[in-house]
């Protein structure tokens, strides 16, 4: 391509064939100019190149435009439907304003309406969810109730055949003195929780009938423990019915308490004994728990300051007349029948 485009070097090369000697300088001309020719071609690709890519460029941005034309027209003829449609609508509402108003305001009546129904229907099934809700309440409520009773007379019975079997518990400083559960006193067990424990614990476990040559009758085991000090005593029902009397006299509160009477038929009877049993222990933990709140030395007591107010737990049953803080009674006879018992008839507990 560079031979056929330049006649000079046709002629250097024929020139040169015919070993005919060119000048330097032409030379370098001609080196020169086959330099520039080669950029001159480049240029010429890359400009071909950049042509080719802009008209490529634009006959997409043709295309693109073309599109946007069409889509511009199609919204064009929607909205000059719409349009004619709205001015129909207009044409319309001018001819029969009216009664176009008339449906309006019916239309938001019955929207009204369906409003305020579908709010009552609401509300009637909160009310019923309430209602339902309510009722569970109540029927979980019963059922809770039923179980505390349950529980608390389950409770109140163990409390009390474990009052029975092991004596009396500790008690607080509020509860009711003459509440047949509890014995007595009770004071800090010294671990600073606040706990206590029973000082003095009464308790009657057994009757047993006895038998001397002059008559027969029933003995009650009377059972103390102090501390770790615990002792037995043994009493008819006469010797209880003495010591009641004296207390009276000493304190009428005792009066009060629920002592059993005499009886001279029937007092041999098993469940008469029994129930003696039952009340003269709650009796003697009654008169105990009162002798505590009226003398402040029984608060720490021993065998001995039980004794010296009540004599009738001591082994034999002896008293001191005419003394305002120290109380007993002189109770004849008891040991030696005892003693001579006979096999028991009655074993209570």
């Amino acid at each position: 391509m560079t031979a056929s485009s330049d006649p000079d070097s046709c002629s250097i090369k024929g020139n040169q064939a015919t070993n005919i000697e060119v000048p330097v300088e032409l030379e370098e001309k001609i080196a020169d100019l086959e330099i520039k020719l080669e950029k001159i071609t480049e240029e010429k690709l890359g400009i071909e190149a950049e042509l080719q890519a802009a008209k490529q460029s634009a006959t997409d941005a043709v295309s693109c435009y073309e599109i946007r034309i069409k889509t511009v027209n199609r919204e064009n003829e929607l909205l000059k439907a719409q349009l004619k449609k709205y001015v129909s609508a207009v044409q319309m509402l001018r001819r029969d304003g009216e009664q176009a108003q008339d449906t309006l305001e019916r239309l938001k009546e019955l929207n009204k309406i369906q409003l305020q129904q579908t709010e009552q229907e609401s509300y009637e099934e909160k009310l019923v969810q309430v209602a339902e809700m309510h009722a569970e309440l109540m029927e979980f409520n019963t059922r809770l109730q039923r179980c505390i009773q349950q529980k608390d007379a389950l409770i109140r019975r163990l409390q009390d055949e474990l009052i029975e079997l092991r004596g009396p518990l500790p008690v607080d400083n509020g509860l009711n003195l003459e509440e047949d559960g509890f014995s007595i006193i009770s004071e800090d067990d010294g671990t600073g929780t606040g706990n206590s424990r029973s000082l003095i614990n009464i308790w009657i476990p057994s009757a047993f009938l006895a038998k001397t040559s002059r008559s027969e009758h029933h003995v009650y085991q009377v059972y103390i423990r102090i501390r770790d000090e615990e002792w037995n005593v043994y009493r008819r029902f006469s010797q209880f019915f003495k010591f009641h009397k004296q207390l009276i006299k000493e304190d009428p509160l005792v009066g009060t308490f629920d002592f059993p009477p005499k009886k001279t038929v029937g007092n041999k009877d098993s469940k008469c004994v029994e129930d003696r049993r039952k009340r003269l222990q709650s009796y003697l933990r009654g008169v105990v728990n009162l002798w505590v709140t009226k003398y402040p030395e029984l608060t720490l007591p021993d065998k001995d300051t039980l004794l010296g107010f009540l004599s009738f737990f001591g082994d034999s049953v002896q008293g001191e007349s005419g003394s305002r803080t120290r109380f007993g009674a002189r109770f004849r006879g008891s040991q030696q029948d005892v003693q001579s018992a006979t096999t028991p008839q009655y074993d209570g507990l």
